[in-house]
C-alpha cells in the first residue's frame, strides 16, 4: 500500500513539473530584441509623461498647437531620451490625459516600479506598477509586434478602493450639477433680457391721435353734420339726374348741377 502511495505521489510530481515547464514562454532572438526596444521606448515615454504631467501643460500642448505640431513636439522629446516614437495624436493625448487623471486620483505618483513585458498576439505589452500617496496604479504601453514598432495604446489606471470611487463619483456629480445650474441660469437670464428688450419697443412708438367717441359720431350723424361730397362721382350723379328727369316728366337736365349729396334723416 505504501509503495502505491509513493508511486502515485511521484507521478503527480512529474505531471506538475511538466505543466510548470510548459507554462514558461521562450522568445526568439528577434522577439527579445523587439521587447528590449519597447522597454527603451517605454522608459523614454515615462520621462515625457512626468515632464508634461500637469493639466496646465497638457492644455497648452493640445490647445495652442496644431495636430502635426503636437506630434512633432512629442516625438522630439522622446528622441532626446531614446528615439522618435511613431504614434497617432490620439494615442499621445490618451497617454497624457490618463496619466494626469490617474496622478490626481492617486494623490501624486511617488515611484514607478520595474516593468513586466509580454507578447500578446500581435502586440508587445509593457506594464509598470506605480505607487501613489493615497492609492496605487499601473501604466500600460502597447506596441505593434512587427518590423516597424508603433505605439498603439498607452494609459495609466489608478486602483481606487470602493470608498475612493464613491468620493470621486460624488465630486463628479457635484461638478455636473453646478454646471447644469450655471447653464440653465444663463439661458433664463438671456430669455429675460430678450423679453425686456422686446417690451421696451413700445416706448418708442409714435403716439396716435385719439379716435372720436361713439357718442360724438352718433350725434353728428343725427344732426346731418356729415356731408358727403359726391359731386365727382359721375355714375351716381347721372343716376340722380335721370331720376329727377323721370320724376319731372322727361324734363331736360342740362341746367341741373349736383353740388353735393346729403344723407336724409329719416325718423320713424
Amino acid at each position: 500500500m505504501k509503495k502505491k502511495i509513493i508511486a502515485f505521489l511521484c507521478v503527480l510530481t512529474c505531471l506538475l513539473s511538466i505543466a510548470g515547464c510548459g507554462s514558461e514562454r521562450t522568445y526568439t532572438d528577434i522577439e527579445k530584441d523587439r521587447i528590449n526596444s519597447c522597454i527603451q521606448m517605454s522608459n523614454s515615454l515615462l520621462q515625457v509623461m512626468q515632464y508634461l504631467g500637469t493639466r496646465e501643460t497638457l492644455s497648452d500642448l493640445t490647445g495652442n498647437y496644431k495636430k502635426h505640431e503636437t506630434v512633432a513636439i512629442l516625438q522630439s522629446l522622446t528622441s532626446q531620451v531614446y528615439m522618435p516614437i511613431s504614434a497617432d495624436l490620439g494615442v499621445f493625448e490618451g497617454m497624457l490625459t490618463t496619466y494626469v487623471q490617474a496622478s490626481e486620483d492617486m494623490g501624486g505618483i511617488v515611484s514607478v516600479g520595474e516593468c513586466t513585458t509580454d507578447i500578446v498576439g500581435k502586440e508587445v505589452v509593457v506594464k509598470y506598477d506605480v505607487t501613489g500617496n493615497v492609492a496605487n496604479g499601473e501604466i500600460i504601453f502597447k506596441y505593434t509586434n512587427d518590423l516597424r514598432t508603433v505605439l498603439t495604446a498607452a494609459e495609466t489606471n489608478a486602483h481606487l478602493s470602493f470608498k475612493q470611487n464613491m468620493a470621486k463619483a460624488k465630486k463628479s456629480m457635484a461638478n455636473a450639477g453646478l454646471n447644469t445650474l450655471l447653464g440653465m441660469g444663463t439661458v433664463f437670464s438671456v430669455l429675460i433680457l430678450i423679453s425686456l428688450i422686446i417690451s421696451s419697443f413700445n416706448l418708442f412708438k409714435p403716439k396716435n391721435k385719439p379716435l372720436p367717441a361713439k357718442e360724438e359720431v352718433k350725434a353728428a350723424t343725427d344732426n346731418n353734420e356729415i356731408v358727403e361730397d359726391l359731386a365727382d362721382d359721375t355714375e351716381l350723379v347721372a343716376v340722380i339726374m335721370a331720376a329727377i328727369s323721370a320724376y319731372e316728366g322727361n324734363v331736360s337736365t342740362d341746367g341741373l348741377v349736383v353740388r353735393s349729396i346729403r344723407r336724409a334723416n329719416r325718423r320713424n
